[in-house]
């Protein structure tokens, strides 16, 4: 099966003039809150084989699943630490 084969996207997109935008913004921000880091970069990358076990168990919705990645906070630079993470996840 085709990775393309597991994912579908399905997007819509409207062209706003600038009265239009002010008002769908200020709609939406009754339902929203400032994000409490607006000015911080999260960058991951994930690790899976070439078949791509990983993301094919994890469509399929197991009980139990796991993915490897790295990441990293904050603006890229020699200076910025990157994690190894494991994240495991157990009917969640």
């Amino acid at each position: 099966m085709a990775y393309t084969a597991l994912f579908q996207r399905h997007e819509l997109k409207y062209l706003l003039d600038l009265s239009q935008y002010a008002a769908l913004r200020d709609a939406l921000t009754l339902y929203m809150e400032p994000d409490r880091w607006p000015h911080s970069t999260v960058r991951s990358l994930y690790f899976d084989t070439p078949n791509l076990v990983l993301a094919r168990r994890s469509a399929e919705k197991p009980a139990y699943k796991e993915k490897l990645r790295l990441r990293s906070y904050g603006p890229a630079s020699g200076e910025t630490p990157v994690f190894v993470e494991l994240k495991k996840k157990y009917r969640g």
